[in-house]
């Protein structure tokens, strides 16, 4: 089977990889994300029940926004870690549970569908995601990675333009504050950058099939996939006045990672080197409170380069197929993007 781009691989890459860019990032990046009055504004984080998403949550809640809204898959974690940013911030603000189950096209359809209802939404985190070792799909038939974290995240952000467009068009809460435009970030990773797509003419089809991709190539390629999405979501006329960017929290020794059971060699670089999520989360706080190009690709709080086969002919060409084959798919479970989406 063919893959694009061509890279090293396996052991000899790993080590490349984690040698001259992880650990070096890990060692001396220093981060420091912007603190504006979120007085008056809505924030809202996926995955908020634990590691990055919990702690991006805290970060905001002491910004002091008005609302707040905890998006996680079952009511009793979202009240959990509710009780966890109040004792953590002592915040006065709303703090609001939505479920949201990404592996259920219809939940995103739902969620999306009560985000509608909002006065205003000032900057959306998705940060919900899952790294799974197993091979398994969905109620909807997608492999469970490649569903929550590129297909459903996908068709969250484009559901929640509207009402991100909308607010950009409203008064500032705050007119002695800085301006601060409306802005939708997913959660990327520099797994992107050892991402293996199947050279197919269909790619969804071929990484949903289990014998035209390894079970290994999963998480790179949905991070890639987040990637491609916000660079092309932020093309779109229903972006217009929101900032759209993708951003790589940097190694993290979360749930997922310690839940994963990695190889010797991976997990000790994540345990030597990994940081915590309240650091980590730094990187998604200065990729929704920041004034950065929309499509930027967000790392150590400052703008990084995508894969450098990513801004080549080829890449815009693989890009572009992947998000109209997305487009497709969106349309198909929820008709209602044609509207932001376009033919």
């Amino acid at each position: 089977m063919g893959f694009v781009p061509q890279s090293l691989s396996g052991i000899a890459y790993g080590l490349y990889y984690a040698l001259f860019s992880v650990v070096p990032e890990q060692l001396f990046s220093r981060l420091s994300a912007p603190t504006p009055d979120l007085k008056g504004r809505t924030y809202l984080v996926t995955g908020a029940n634990a590691g990055l998403g919990l702690a991006t949550a805290v970060h905001l809640a002491r910004l002091k926004p008005e609302t707040l809204i905890l998006a996680t898959r079952t009511k009793a974690k979202g009240e959990g870690a509710k009780k966890d940013v109040l004792e953590q911030t002592g915040f006065r603000g709303k703090v609001e549970v939505w479920e949201l189950e990404l592996e259920d096209f219809e939940s995103v359809r739902a969620f999306a569908g009560r985000a509608k209802g909002l006065e205003r939404l000032d900057g959306v985190v998705l940060n919900a995601g899952l790294h799974a070792k197993e091979w398994e799909k969905t109620k909807d038939g997608w492999e469970r990675v490649l569903q929550v974290n590129g297909i459903a995240t996908g068709l969250l952000a484009v559901s929640l333009l509207p009402v991100l467009q909308t607010t950009s068009k409203l008064p500032d809460p705050n007119p002695d504050a800085v301006h601060l435009p409306p802005h939708l970030t997913l959660t990327g990773s520099g797994a992107q950058y050892r991402a293996q797509l199947p050279a197919e003419t269909d790619i969804l089809q071929a990484l949903n099939d289990p014998e035209k991709t390894d079970k290994a190539v999963r998480y790179p390629a949905s991070k890639l996939i987040n990637l491609f999405t916000a660079r092309e979501t932020a093309k779109l006329p229903a972006a217009e006045g929101v900032v759209v960017n993708v951003a790589h929290p940097g190694l993290v020794y979360t749930e997922i990672a310690r839940d994963y059971k990695f190889g010797f060699f991976t997990d000790f670089i994540f345990r030597t080197f990994g940081w915590s999520p309240a650091k980590g989360a730094l990187n998604l706080q200065y990729a929704v409170l920041s004034p950065t190009p929309s499509g930027s690709y967000i790392g150590a709080c400052g703008i990084r380069e995508p894969p450098s086969w990513v801004k080549t002919a080829h890449g815009a060409e693989i890009q572009k197929r992947l998000w109209d084959e997305m487009c497709t798919v969106w349309r198909k479970v929820a008709p209602e993007v044609e509207s932001v989406v376009g033919a």
